[in-house]
């Protein structure tokens, strides 16, 4: 298939981020459309990214294919878990690492390369773990930039953290540096009064609030990113930076109330 040819989805481009995800199918990009659009991707040119001057650290490209019989038994093999992820699991190769979803989708990703690659199985019944993968593609390939990921969902305060399976895998990512949070339903700015709620079943009507190095700790073991090398510097940074500014809250779990519309693509 020519370049031209590929089919392009910018991740907030209104933002210029330089983030794409390319599909040489276009039958399997329309499976997936409406998937990646509920998570900030918009349909763009091919001609606009081969105009697009590539930076090291913040151009990333992920060729999405359908997976090959010889893939898809990989991708159902066990892998190596890390902390408690169940299915997901990160191994190291030399000069990329290979993140496995069991079942559902194989990523090979190197941090000095451009181009990176994905290779799922059938999409149906998979949305939820496809969207797993898809943020965890955004927090590798957005990283360097100090820009982090968490589960969770949008209050007016701010945002919730949880547990990907809790949030139906909805995430929220923070950009210390633009000072903004993205989130599935818009980007909004970082106030002063910023609010970060941690949602406890013991708790029956009051609040806590949270001390900055338990908000900070919290924080760092609840992120989309993970790495066996760690945090990147720049992560490291960010995640100071939003418990410095951020007010955390421990919130009754009995009086949240979820959101009513519904992100399902």
């Amino acid at each position: 298939m020519s370049a031209t040819n590929f089919i392009y989805f910018q991740y907030r481009p209104e933002l210029n981020y330089q983030v794409f995800l390319r599909f040489d199918d276009e039958d399997f990009a329309g499976e997936l459309k409406d998937t990646v659009e509920v998570m900030g991707f918009e349909k763009v040119e091919p001609k606009k990214v081969k105009n697009i001057k590539f930076k090291r650290d913040e151009t990333k490209v992920l060729k999405v294919t359908r997976a090959s019989a010889g893939v898809s038994r990989q991708i159902d093999q066990v892998g190596y878990s890390m902390n408690g992820l169940g299915a997901e699991s990160l191994q190291p190769q030399k000069g990329y690492d290979v993140y496995r979803y069991r079942g559902v989708g194989m990523m090979i990703l190197g941090s000095g390369n451009y181009l990176w690659e994905l290779g799922l199985k059938s999409s149906q019944d998979n949305q939820d773990k496809i969207r797993v993968i898809f943020t965890r593609f955004l927090s590798f390939a957005l990283a360097k930039q100090g820009i982090i990921g968490f589960w969770g969902v949008p209050v007016e305060e701010g945002f919730v953290v949880m547990k990907a399976k809790d949030s139906n895998a909805e995430s929220i990512f923070v950009d210390v540096n633009k000072e903004i949070i993205l989130t599935y339903n818009d980007v909004r700015p970082m106030q002063g009064d910023l609010q970060i709620l941690r949602l406890d079943d013991s708790y029956r009507n009051e609040l806590k609030v949270m001390r900055r190095e338990v908000l900070l700790s919290y924080l760092s073991t609840n992120t989309c990113y993970f790495s066996y090398g760690g945090f990147e510097p720049e992560i490291k940074q960010a995640l100071y930076e939003i418990s410095r500014v951020a007010q955390g809250i421990i919130y009754p779990a009995r009086n949240f109330k979820p959101r009513t519309d519904t992100v399902d693509a």
